[in-house]
């Protein structure tokens, strides 16, 4: 019977997904996916990525551009710290290591922004290391293929499972005769993950380990994989301004460098009461609309009001830009849906 490791391989042979990030060695072009793509689909990750290449295609002109042209490339990816800490780390690799990515585990992880899954995607892709990545895609597999009720959120079962798995690289290097056999098993466990071992729904009868699935063979693949603790999601309550001046401007600030979407342009806004949100009305102001912004452990109720500055509550260091000056400066996806959904240029 075939190892698990070499089905996977043979399997990834001809099902392999087709992507940019995977025709290249490149650490740099690797790298970048892999931050793009941390909490970001990757239909969605693909044309960021391929605008990063094309405007930035070495880390010098990554280290080199300016944060305000970095954030509007970034804009609308959300999880704005990714793009602070690709940015600094460029700025390392280009200054203190001569624009050359080092291709070590130990230098890797002195990267800001660069952890443990990123340090072993970045060096059995580009540099042929032997050692697994842990994802959540990988952690389902592995988990259902040897119907392991460990809660995948511990230290402990990450530890276990890293080991177990990073053998199983070491194994299919030796058996393929492929020194390039670490990418291309990661790559197969995290496509094996997004299209067939899915969370719900998997297609069992398409995987190449479906003979040798414990979870299967014992029915509860529904039950894997297993979580110590649920996370507790917060929800707040938000109001957002479009204020419009004489001039028929609007007023946009630049928000703080720490704290939620740090030093990206927002339209004025406050948090209120749910009390006060479930009102819906605001004297001298029109409310234009509602939605739900959601985060990782956060969801954000958001009502929007327009009118004039002066019936508005006060905000501090606002500037007045035109509807045709937005493309100018970078904003959250929240505010962007805002511009979509109730801004026109005859507002």
């Amino acid at each position: 019977m075939k190892k698990p490791a070499d089905l996977l391989l043979q399997w990834y042979a001809t099902e392999a997904r087709d992507l940019p990030w995977r025709k290249t060695k490149d650490p740099y072009k690797i790298w970048l996916s892999e931050i793009i793509l941390q909490q970001t689909r990757i239909d969605q990750g693909r044309s960021y990525y391929e605008r990063f290449v094309q405007n930035l295609p070495t880390v010098k002109d990554l280290a080199l551009i300016d944060t305000d042209t970095l954030m509007k490339y970034w804009e609308g990816l959300g999880y704005y710290s990714r793009a602070r800490n690709l940015h600094h780390t460029a700025k390392a690799i280009h200054n203190e290591y001569g624009g050359i990515f080092p291709d070590s585990w130990e230098e890797l992880l002195k990267l800001k922004g660069i952890g443990p899954y990123t340090a072993r995607a970045i060096g059995s892709l580009a540099f042929d290391n032997q050692v697994a990545v842990l994802d959540g895609n990988v952690f389902r597999v592995y988990s259902r293929y040897t119907a392991d009720f460990s809660p995948i959120d511990l230290p402990a079962t990450r530890k276990s499972f890293q080991s177990v798995l990073d053998t199983w690289v070491v194994s299919a290097v030796k058996d393929q005769k492929d020194p390039q056999a670490p990418g291309k098993f990661n790559q197969a466990m995290m496509d094996l993950g997004a299209t067939i071992c899915t969370p719900r729904n998997p297609s069992c009868s398409l995987c190449p380990l479906e003979s040798g699935c414990q979870a299967l063979s014992k029915q509860l693949i529904g039950e894997l994989p297993k979580k110590a603790k649920k996370l507790k999601r917060k929800t707040v309550w938000q109001h957002f301004f479009l204020l419009h001046t004489d001039s028929n401007k609007i007023l946009v600030r630049r928000r703080p460098a720490t704290g939620l979407w740090p030093n990206l342009w927002e339209l004025p806004n406050a948090e209120v009461e749910e009390k006060e949100w479930q009102k819906g009305q605001l004297d001298g102001l029109e409310l234009r609309g509602a939605f739900k912004h959601v985060f990782t452990h956060i969801d954000m109720m958001i009502k929007i009001y327009e009118g004039q500055p002066e019936n508005a509550p006060a905000f501090d260091d606002c500037k007045a830009i035109s509807i045709e000056e937005i493309k100018d400066y970078a904003f959250s996806r929240a505010v962007l849906k805002i511009f979509e959904r109730y801004l026109s240029e005859n507002s």
